[in-house]
């Protein structure tokens, strides 16, 4: 555990990592009966993997969130000299493919019975900011193929203007992104005409789709706007978007890319707007002006699920079909 918060202090991994990983590695304390980390052999943590298998943890949760743990904090021991040798180094778990009969993005059917809910006004007993969610966040994944994180915890002084294009600022100083690198994604003018500017100017500094008030003492790997997210995730189910094979919420982030490549994007552009890294040490290089990222953005097809927030502008390229 002394190498396990060396780690922490060093690297300083997000919130939600150290959440995850500080019970694997008290697990795999507790199953060794010790805490010496230079008498673990790869026959213990061979042992540990077995002993996780046999209390029905799955082979892929064993390889990507034990293991992986393991891994690279015994690997910060060895270069730290805190350890000769990392011993989960090789021991791995061989999980077979996932069966995949559908790809991972809505199909046209879900993507009109979401958008379409979005826009009910009988949304039933819930909060405010809440209904803001399901209003807003389905419609800002769909338009940029940011993670629903991203969105969830965004301020309303994160809607912007720059060189007169309106975009949204997705920092971590909001709460947290991937890369921990913010970025400026231009907004569809579809979400303009929609009104999403008056939502953000009456949000001011604070956020949007979550009222901190209401927290209750959550820690930072636990926070709010994780919880908006879970419980958007929990009402695309109860819509009847269901389908274990496709997630509530990252599909959207599976969508976007696909309608991007149907409409000509550049691969080096979308990977930009959706955060996604670099392929080369060359796609590092330069900025990304906003007026050329508005260009792509304008090339993707608005949704048409009827009503009256469809209506047509010259700037907002096609209507999908759905």
């Amino acid at each position: 555990m002394t190498i396990f918060e060396g780690y922490l202090r060093e690297r300083q991994p997000s919130p939600a990592t150290i959440k995850r990983w500080r019970p694997v590695m008290t697990h795999l304390l507790d199953h060794l009966g010790h805490d010496e980390p230079r008498s673990i052999s790869a026959d213990d943590i061979i042992g540990w993997k077995e002993a996780l298998a046999r209390q029905g943890a799955s082979g892929r949760t064993i390889r990507e969130v034990y293991l992986a743990a393991a891994k690279v904090v015994f690997a910060w021991g060895v270069e730290n000299r805190k350890l000769d040798a990392n011993p989960a180094a090789g021991v791995s778990v061989r999980v077979p493919k996932r069966h995949r009969p559908r790809g991972p993005s809505f199909t046209s059917a879900e993507v009109r019975t979401i958008l379409s809910a979005s826009l009910s006004r009988d949304q039933g007993k819930i909060s405010r900011e809440h209904a803001l969610a399901r209003r807003w966040i389905p419609w800002m994944c769909a338009y940029s193929g940011a993670r629903v994180g991203e969105i969830a915890q965004m301020r309303g002084r994160d809607i912007i203007e720059v060189e007169g294009l309106w975009a949204m600022r997705i920092t971590p100083e909001a709460g947290s992104t991937k890369s921990r690198q913010a970025r400026i994604v231009p907004l569809h003018p579809h979400l303009v005409e929609q009104g999403l500017l008056k939502v953000a100017e009456r949000a001011g500094d604070g956020p949007i789709f979550y009222d901190p008030a209401r927290g209750r003492g959550g820690s930072a790997g636990n926070a709010h706007y994780r919880k908006v997210g879970e419980r958007l995730a929990a009402w695309v189910r109860d819509l009847g978007v269901n389908d274990p094979h496709v997630q509530p919420n990252h599909g959207w982030r599976h969508l976007y890319k696909t309608l991007a490549r149907r409409a000509g994007m550049e691969p080096e552009v979308r990977d930009a707007i959706q955060g996604h890294a670099p392929r080369s040490i060359g796609e590092t290089y330069g900025e990304w002006p906003i007026d050329v990222l508005a260009r792509a953005v304008n090339l993707l097809p608005r949704f048409n699920v009827g009503g009256s927030v469809n209506r047509a502008s010259p700037h907002a390229g096609t209507l999908t079909t759905l």
